[in-house]
């Protein structure tokens, strides 16, 4: 299982339609909202990093997403 997490830029004014839409994709666990250099942090779980690309498309064709960046988790430790 490869796990990853996308960072996103939001359009002013778009947020709430944008996790709207984005709750509807499927392999998205979590939609976080945050402070900072981007909007929304979302946590992605996936088979194949075929599939996490699919994952990010559809994060593109969201209407309000400005940019995203991609970072795959290569390991987690528990504390």
């Amino acid at each position: 299982m490869i796990s990853a997490y996308i960072l996103i830029s939001i359009r002013p004014g778009n947020s709430d339609k944008a996790i709207k839409e984005m709750r509807k994709i499927k392999n998205i666990a979590k939609i976080s909202v945050v402070a900072g250099d981007y909007d929304i942090v979302v946590r992605v779980q996936v088979k194949s990093l075929e599939n996490l690309l699919k994952v990010t498309d559809k994060i593109h064709m969201v209407d309000g997403i400005k940019k995203t960046t991609t970072q795959v988790i290569e390991k987690e430790i528990a504390l």
